[in-house]
Order: structure tokens, then C-alpha cells, then sequence
């Protein structure tokens, strides 16, 4: 994985998305069917938290979206990304400008179909 980002313009920061497409093809191949698979980032950055949470659901109709435990400080995905509402409310993100202290990260949570 790219663990050291020095990214300097939109272009270049759109390209961490195209690493984690990679990373979750492979992952939900190799996940097995009932698995769970969790995803998660440490950047605010829609492109790659609900943007990739939209990809999975389409790319992916064997992943099923499953709520992340809401008694969980953070805040549902941003609206106007691809996803319903109630998509939105499944997911948790964490921005440095919130209340909870934190440097940003984001959590998802699938479920691989058993058929």
C-alpha cells in the first residue's frame, strides 16, 4: 500500500481512489462468502470513502451495505455522494473539525452475500 501521501493538486489525491478500487477488488475476492469486510480510511476525502462505499455497491452485488455500530461517536456519509439516506446513516465519518478530536477517518461495513 502507498503509505506516504504528498499530494498536491485534486488530479493527484483522485488517484488514491484508484488504489483503493485495487484493494477492494482484491479483498472481496478473497473474502469468503458470510464474511464480513470492513472499510476504512484515514482521509475525509468523499473520492475515497463515499465514493468507494458507491463503487462496492455497484461493482460488487454480491457486498450487501450493513450499519457500522451507531452508538459510535462520528458522522453519517455526506449526502449528494450516490448513496440514500439510509446508506448514509450505515456508514461513520470522523473530520477533524468535529467534536470528537480526531485527524479524519471514515468506516464502512459489507456483508459477502452466501449465494
Amino acid at each position: 500500500p502507498k503509505l506516504h501521501i504528498d499530494a498536491q493538486t485534486s488530479h493527484e489525491l483522485s488517484k488514491f481512489a484508484e488504489y483503493q478500487r485495487k484493494f477492494v477488488g482484491n479483498a472481496v475476492s478473497l473474502l469468503k462468502p458470510g464474511g464480513t469486510m470492513t472499510y476504512s480510511t484515514c482521509t475525509i476525502n468523499a473520492c475515497e470513502n463515499e465514493d468507494m462505499v458507491k463503487y462496492i455497491l455497484s461493482e460488487f452485488p454480491i457486498m450487501e451495505l450493513v450499519p457500522v455500530n451507531t452508538d459510535m461517536p462520528g458522522l453519517p456519509g455526506l449526502p449528494d455522494r450516490g448513496l440514500t439516506k439510509e446508506e448514509c446513516q450505515m456508514i461513520r465519518r470522523f473530520d477533524p473539525s468535529d467534536e470528537g478530536d480526531t485527524m479524519g477517518f471514515f468506516l464502512a461495513k459489507f456483508v459477502k452475500s452466501r449465494s
